[in-house]
């Protein structure tokens, strides 16, 4: 606990962001971030981009892990009574996470430097080298909707988190 300027003791705005949020709020950046370095494989190089994607997995599943209480509780209140916002927010995860899968699904079957390392190879078909490029294009365009839909929370987050900076 924290005094305040007239002496009196309060609560700490670290305490009132509770740790879940914290969690949420780095995992979050972290994924956005990966995303970002994600989508430029001229840039990072091929070898960089498949084992980072390979890596990607990690945090994704972990997302979705914190999140499974959420995910049950609105799957099954889907078709009954549920604000549309919450509807539409589910759909929204459902695609992304569709996408998602596409894009490593189809990045997997494209690799040519981390499945060759690991022994495997693949022939590269054209078919899922468009599939790869369409759905990670496609997943960046959700991701920034999905970004927006949740920006009154991370919002709400930096405040606290500053708020509690401001107190230490």
């Amino acid at each position: 606990m924290a005094k305040n300027t007239s002496g009196s003791t309060s609560i700490r705005s670290e305490a009132r962001l509770l740790s879940g949020d914290r969690l949420n709020l780095y995992l979050d950046l972290g994924i956005f971030l990966l995303s970002i370095v994600l989508s430029a494989p001229l840039v990072t190089g091929i070898a960089a981009h498949e084992w980072l994607s390979i890596i990607f997995i990690i945090p994704i599943v972990t997302h979705l892990l914190l999140h499974w209480r959420w995910i049950v509780n609105v799957t099954r209140r889907f078709f009954l009574t549920l604000p549309r916002e919450t509807r539409f927010n589910h759909f929204w995860d459902v695609l992304l996470f569709v996408v998602m899968t596409l894009i490593i699904f189809s990045g997997l079957l494209v690799s040519q430097e981390a499945l060759p390392f690991l022994g495997i190879s693949i022939k590269v078909d054209p078919f899922w080298q468009a599939i790869h490029n369409i759905t990670a294009n496609l997943f960046l365009i959700l991701l920034g909707i999905h970004i927006a839909m949740h920006w009154n929370w991370l919002l709400r987050v930096l405040r606290l988190r500053k708020a509690s900076e401001g107190e230490r």
